[in-house]
């Protein structure tokens, strides 16, 4: 036969036991805390901070044969406005520079891979 337990019992019981220290204790160190990347994942990133590098130090045209080999990093740091074409607000080029927000980021991409 089965027991029958009340339910103010089962939320008593629950809660003696959320409120103990949890028995396993950690034992090694985390060298990092958050999530990992993986190779492919950190492949993306190495070719997006190689386009940034590329805009900020010698921005390259719309078709040239950079621009070809690296057509979606480019869509992408273009789509989320780290490089453009536009030098002012009636004129736009055909070559690729770097914006403000794509200075951050490669400043930020060059960190995370100064410090592998």
């Amino acid at each position: 036969m089965s027991q029958v337990i009340s339910l103010s019992d089962a939320r008593k019981k629950r809660e003696k036991a959320s409120a103990s220290k949890s028995q396993s204790q950690q034992n090694t160190l985390s060298e990092k805390t958050g999530l990992t990347p993986t190779d492919e994942e950190l492949a993306i990133l190495n070719n997006i901070l190689v386009v940034l590098e590329r805009a900020r130090i010698k921005p390259f045209t719309t078709k040239s044969d950079f621009a070809r080999m690296a057509a979606n990093e480019i869509g992408l740091c273009a789509s989320d406005g780290l490089i453009t074409t536009r030098i002012s607000e009636n004129a736009i080029s055909n070559v690729w520079i770097i914006t403000q927000d794509g200075l951050a980021a490669y400043e930020e991409l060059s960190d995370v891979f100064s410090s592998d």
